[in-house]
């Protein structure tokens, strides 16, 4: 998910922010979710063993850092609300996980794990908590033929050309500069951007970008801060 340079005509016209009709599979009209889980393929159990492993882990990050999530401040959790756990609990969080936290905490792979464990814990099968309605698909087909075409589908790139343009990859994709004839006019272009990750890089930031790797995250949060994905690829 980010920014990434696209070579398209001079002449090519598609609206900004709007998803590339290439992207989009037409099939998933024949599809919708499902209804006994809302599209997420998990019982209401699994659901719920996923909130509180949530909760668990971040209790292991606060032990780390000392401080009480307001989460945890305000969850009736009973003898424990608003209060810092000791070490303990960041190494069971960290045994759980299987490794310890980076600087921003567990992160969703570490709750899969967890998860993983505390299912087999208890004795049950890997496929546990997964929808019967769906078999954990999350989406409901008119038929199989419906899927299959769904499957077969394979997304087509807009044309190719010798303009310059930025496309971001936060949705399915769309365009979200016009088109330039030089680098150096989209860089100038994109270094006047006044919204989300985009702020504030420069013109040399960005024509290092189109001559350079061509793509980018959004944004980037490590030691350094947050940054746009374009300042931190340099």
């Amino acid at each position: 998910m980010g920014r990434e340079l696209k070579r398209v005509p001079l002449d090519f016209q598609w609206p900004m922010d709007k998803p590339w009709s290439g992207f989009l599979n037409p099939h998933y009209a024949k599809s919708h979710n499902c209804a006994a889980c809302s599209g997420s393929g998990a019982t209401t159990a699994s659901q719920r063993l996923g909130d509180l492993v949530s909760l668990l882990m971040l209790s292991g990050t606060d032990a780390l850092r000392g401080a009480c999530h307001p989460y945890l401040c305000e969850a009736p959790l009973y003898s424990t609300q608003g209060k810092t756990c000791g070490a303990d609990m960041a190494e069971l969080t960290a045994g759980l996980a299987g490794r310890t936290p980076s600087f921003m905490g567990h992160d969703a792979c570490d709750k899969w794990s967890a998860t993983k464990k505390i299912i087999a814990a208890a004795g049950l099968p890997e496929e546990w908590g997964t929808c019967q309605e769906c078999n954990g698909n999350g989406t409901i087909w008119e038929s199989p033929e419906a899927e299959q075409a769904a499957d077969d589908w394979t997304r087509s790139e807009p044309p190719t050309g010798d303009g310059y343009q930025i496309w971001e990859t936060v949705s399915e994709g769309s365009p979200i500069s016009p088109v330039f004839a030089t680098p150096e006019e989209l860089a100038q272009h994109m270094a006047g951007t006044r919204w989300g990750a985009d702020k504030g890089s420069s013109v040399e930031t960005w024509l290092k970008f189109i001559n350079g790797p061509g793509w980018a995250p959004s944004m980037v949060m490590d030691a350094n801060g947050i940054r746009s994905g374009a300042d931190a690829a340099f």
